[in-house]
């Protein structure tokens, strides 16, 4: 097919205004995202698109690149960023201001309900953890009730006696302390 340098100028200006809105996309993508990476990102991915474009535009009008198609799809963007662009620049850009503040605020009520629950949580955990440490660190007598009540011994009194290791065996001795 062989179309004439105007039409295919004028065909390749048109497929550069339309093309515009893929910019748009990866602008709005640039505008909320915010990061070096995907800024570069984003640009690559465009150029790539722009040069896949113009090849398959220039193979369907000849058969091979031309530099009027080159720069009628490089003029149909540029029309297209510094017309419909610019306006829909202002838009975008309130809007990824009010969509950055709208994700903060959420961020920020998101971080503050984990933050409460960690430390409900940590606080469960750890009133547990200092019950048992307190139950543990008393003193032996406190944690485990002997066998004795406050006038006589409970224990089995007659089978001590029968092996000689009642009452009546025990040796009584009283240790005094300091000088006498």
């Amino acid at each position: 097919m062989s179309v004439s340098i105007p039409d295919c100028f004028m065909i390749a200006f048109f497929v550069g205004l339309v093309f515009g809105l893929v910019y748009e996309v990866l602008r709005i993508i640039r505008l909320i995202l915010r990061f070096r990476a995907a800024v570069f990102v984003c640009d690559v991915v465009f150029f790539v698109l722009a040069a896949f474009i113009v090849i398959r535009l220039s193979a369907a009008l000849g058969n091979y690149v031309r530099i009027y198609t080159i720069i009628g799809f490089g003029a149909g963007v540029f029309a297209y960023i510094v017309t419909v662009g610019r306006l829909l620049n202002l838009i975008e850009s309130a809007a990824s201001v009010a969509w950055r503040l709208t994700i903060w605020k959420l961020l920020k009520k998101i971080s503050a309900f984990l933050k409460k629950s960690f430390v409900g949580i940590s606080q469960k955990v750890k009133f547990g953890f200092v019950k048992v440490s307190k139950y543990f660190t008393k003193q032996p007598e406190k944690r485990f009730k002997h066998l004795k009540s406050t006038g006589k011994k409970v224990y089995n009194n007659k089978r001590l006696d029968k092996i000689g290791e009642g009452e009546n065996n025990v040796i009584k001795a009283s240790v005094r302390r300091g000088l006498q």
